[in-house]
């Protein structure tokens, strides 16, 4: 190992100092403890001997060449220097600044391009506009609840994400996200914190928590507080629409539920195992409510943290089963027409202002099944069972009840019918079920 040294100071003894600290032996030993030198000549307090030396010399390692001009590259240390030729991994100290220089003039270039870029899509938000009376019925009750959950800043200022805590118990910035592609909240740049818009590759991304929102000016010109009025005398038309927001919620709602549970008992699920979780629980709620869902994650959670405790598990193995008994233990209720229990709702997990818009329009809440969910959103739309529909029912209760009376088992069915609506289980089904066990 060889240091060259330039000295910048004339004095013998801190020029010797300087050659002690620096020499080495043959195998590239130094030959003085840094410990052994420090008393030799008087130092400020505070300044280290590697910081007192740095300032009167300039060190450079014969190993390590500039990749770019071949030049020595300086060393501000011991422990920086090779006792060996290493590959380049670094510039000289010339070649560095002229580095910087290029990468900042680049960096300058960028933020003028991403300034550019920001005005322009500002000056086109400024241009956009929404007939909010032909929005969809799903998208008008989710404004509702925002205006709800973050009121007055929907209608007289911007609000993020982290505003909207209350819209939902579980994945509002989703909801947010559909109100965004649609068009009804736009992004506001100039309100933004500084950083939230950057550049990756040759794209503009974001930092969503930090992007600021606001809603959408009205085609007719009306103002932020008439528009609200005006989606509050909303005549609803969209069954599938609305229930399908339900069952977003109610997803949302369950999954609150689920996180809470495996907080409380270590269970740390994957991205892909949530998702796995999410799609059996909107299949369920089609059926189930919110309430019942909870009991059957209570269980299966803890029979998780049990199965921890056993000899050959741990608890990344036993988390990774929760998916897997979530599904098996709802197709057994379905199969076996068992009645799923109701929790009660937790005191620290609210239901959110979505929550509170949906049970004013269709007076549901956790405890609503699924199925009656969808009838009550088919009879709030005016599309209730029509008398069609309602006469293919006629002969098959109308068969039930005369096996029953025949055979003196009227209570019975009666009793089985009501169990079966309470398991979730619509009408249809319930009498094709009795019939077809009273057949066998």
């Amino acid at each position: 190992m060889a240091i060259k040294l330039q000295m910048l100071t004339e004095d013998p003894k801190e020029i010797e100092l300087i050659e002690r600290y620096w020499a080495v032996d043959e195998s590239g030993q130094y030959l003085e403890k840094v410990s052994a030198l420090g008393g030799i000549i008087e130092m400020a307090q505070g300044v280290s001997l590697a910081s007192f030396i740095r300032q009167r010399c300039n060190a450079f390692d014969e190993n390590q060449v500039c990749p770019k001009c071949a030049e020595l590259i300086e060393i501000r240390n011991r422990s920086e220097a090779k006792k060996v030729p290493q590959r380049p991994s670094k510039f000289c100290t010339v070649c560095q600044e002229d580095q910087d220089a290029i990468a900042l003039e680049a960096e300058k270039a960028k933020a003028a391009e991403l300034e550019r870029q920001l005005t322009e899509y500002v000056r086109k938000q400024s241009t956009r506009t929404v007939d909010y009376s032909e929005i969809p019925d799903n998208q008008v009750i989710l404004l509702l609840a925002l205006d709800r959950a973050i009121t007055p800043r929907l209608t007289n200022g911007g609000f993020t994400v982290g505003d909207c805590r209350g819209l939902a118990p579980r994945y509002v910035a989703d909801f947010v996200l559909q109100l965004r592609e649609a068009g009804l909240v736009l992004d506001d740049p100039s309100k933004a914190r500084p950083g939230t818009y950057y550049w990756e590759g040759d794209e503009i991304w974001m930092l969503r928590e930090q992007v600021v929102y606001r809603l959408a000016p009205d085609a007719a010109s009306k103002s932020a507080e008439e528009i609200i009025r005006g989606l509050l005398d909303r005549v609803y038309t969209d069954a599938e629409g609305i229930f399908n927001l339900w069952l977003d919620y109610s997803v949302a709602d369950v999954m609150r539920y689920l996180g809470a549970q495996c907080e409380l008992y270590n269970h740390d699920l994957s991205e892909q195992e949530l998702e796995e979780i999410k799609s059996t629980m909107r299949s369920a709620l089609e059926i189930y409510s919110v309430s019942q869902l909870w009991s059957v994650v209570w269980k299966v959670v803890r029979d998780a943290a049990s199965l921890a405790n056993r000899e050959y598990y741990n608890r990344p193995k036993a988390a990774a089963t929760i998916p897997g008994k979530i599904r098996r233990n709802l197709e057994k209720v379905q199969r076996e027409s068992i009645e799923l229990k109701a929790w009660s709702r937790p005191e620290q997990h609210p239901a959110g202002t979505l929550g509170m818009v949906l049970c004013e329009i269709l007076g549901v809440d956790e405890n609503t099944s699924g199925h009656m969910v969808s009838s009550l959103v088919t009879w709030f739309i005016g599309q209730a069972s029509s008398p069609t529909a309602e006469a293919e029912l006629d002969e098959p209760i109308r068969e039930l009840m005369t096996v029953a009376l025949a055979h003196d088992i009227g209570s019975s069915v009666m009793l089985r019918f009501a169990e079966l609506i309470r398991a979730g289980h619509d009408v249809g089904f319930a009498i094709e079920e009795i019939g077809e066990a009273l057949r066998s």
